[in-house]
C-alpha cells in the first residue's frame, strides 16, 4: 500500500463522520415535545389524551375517543404511529327511548324535542311556562348542563320575514326528509328556527334566521 492513501483514507473517515454530524445537528427535525405530541395525537384522532409516557424515542399515549380509551406508540423523531390498541371498547350508546325517562327523571314535565349529536344527547323540556334544555352524556344517560330559557312562541308576522312553514321549506332544501321538530328561539337579532330532518341515511339540524331565512348553522348526526 503506498504511503499517501494512509492520510487521504483518514481525511475520507473524518470528512464523512463531519458530514454526518453536521446533518444530524443542524438537518434532522427537531424532536417532538411532550405537549406537540399530546396536540399532534388529538388534532389526529379527534380524541382527548389521559395519559403520556416517554419511552425512548417514542411517546407511549392514552388517549379517549367516542366512549373508548386507546393506546399508541409516537415516534418522536418520524411523528409516525403504531400499535394502536383499543384498551377499553367504547359503551355502546343509549337510545332516544332510554334517554327520555332519565331526562324526566332529573326535569318533570314534557318532552318537546330530543336531538343526538355525537356523543351528547340534547333534551328540550316544558312544563307551564318553563322551558329546559338539558345535555345528557349518550352513553351513561347523565346529565351534563341545564339551562333554563324563556319559553318563545313563534315571532309574529309584523316583525319577522319568514313563518315556521318557511323555515322547514329553507331546511328541506338542504336535505330532503322527514321532518323532525321544529323549534323557535327568540334572540335580539330577530330569533331563529331550529328545524330537524332526518332521512333513512342522514338525519340534521338546521338553525335558520327567522328574519333573512340564512341558514346559519347545520349540526349532522353522524352516528345516524
Amino acid at each position: 500500500m503506498k504511503k499517501w492513501t494512509i492520510p487521504v483514507s483518514i481525511m475520507i473517515i473524518l470528512c464523512s463522520f463531519s458530514l454526518w454530524f453536521l446533518q444530524d445537528r443542524f438537518f434532522r427535525d427537531k424532536p417532538l415535545g411532550e405537549a406537540e405530541a399530546i396536540s399532534r395525537i388529538e388534532e389526529l384522532y379527534n380524541g382527548q389524551v389521559e395519559h403520556i409516557k416517554k419511552r425512548g424515542e417514542n411517546y407511549e399515549i392514552v388517549f379517549f375517543r367516542g366512549g373508548a380509551t386507546y393506546a399508541i406508540e409516537l415516534n418522536q423523531h418520524t411523528q409516525q404511529v403504531s400499535n394502536l390498541k383499543i384498551k377499553k371498547p367504547a359503551n355502546k350508546l343509549l337510545t332516544e327511548q332510554e334517554i327520555r325517562p332519565r331526562a324526566l327523571a332529573h326535569t318533570p314535565g314534557v318532552i318537546d324535542s330530543v336531538t343526538l349529536t355525537d356523543t351528547t344527547y340534547m333534551v328540550q323540556i316544558k312544563k307551564e311556562d318553563m322551558v329546559k334544555k338539558l345535555t345528557l352524556d349518550a352513553y351513561t344517560g347523565k346529565v351534563l348542563t341545564e339551562v333554563e330559557v324563556q319559553q318563545a312562541t313563534e315571532p309574529d308576522e309584523g316583525t319577522s320575514v319568514i313563518s315556521k312553514q318557511q323555515a322547514i321549506q329553507i331546511a328541506l332544501q338542504q336535505l330532503n326528509g322527514e321532518v323532525d321538530s321544529v323549534d323557535y328561539e327568540k334572540t335580539e337579532d330577530g330569533g331563529y328556527y331550529l328545524v330537524e330532518i332526518e332521512t333513512d341515511k342522514d338525519e340534521a339540524v338546521f338553525q335558520i334566521h327567522a328574519v333573512s331565512g340564512k341558514v346559519l348553522s347545520v349540526t349532522w348526526d353522524n352516528d345516524h
